[in-house]
């Protein structure tokens, strides 16, 4: 998995050229808009193919903490 996750915004125009350029298959089509589902890998692809210029949002994936990180315990 990569360290991008990608979200689908409300200029979205229902084109479908996102859908059908995941290669992981988990972009479904909504009432107003696709959404990206939880098995995105962050490849970008539908960043990349989105004839809709800032449909397709890029962020940061948060990578989870480790306990020690959790509670400010350091290990030694």
């Amino acid at each position: 998995m990569g360290n991008l996750k990608f979200t689908i915004d409300d200029t979205c125009v229902k084109c479908g050229a996102c859908a059908e350029d995941c290669p992981v298959q988990c972009i479904t089509e909504g009432m107003t808009r696709f959404n990206i589902g939880t098995g995105c890998i962050g490849c970008g692809d539908c960043y990349s193919i989105c004839p809709v210029g800032g449909a397709v949002k890029m962020h940061k994936r948060e990578t989870p903490k480790s306990s020690s990180q959790k509670t400010g315990d350091a290990k030694e």
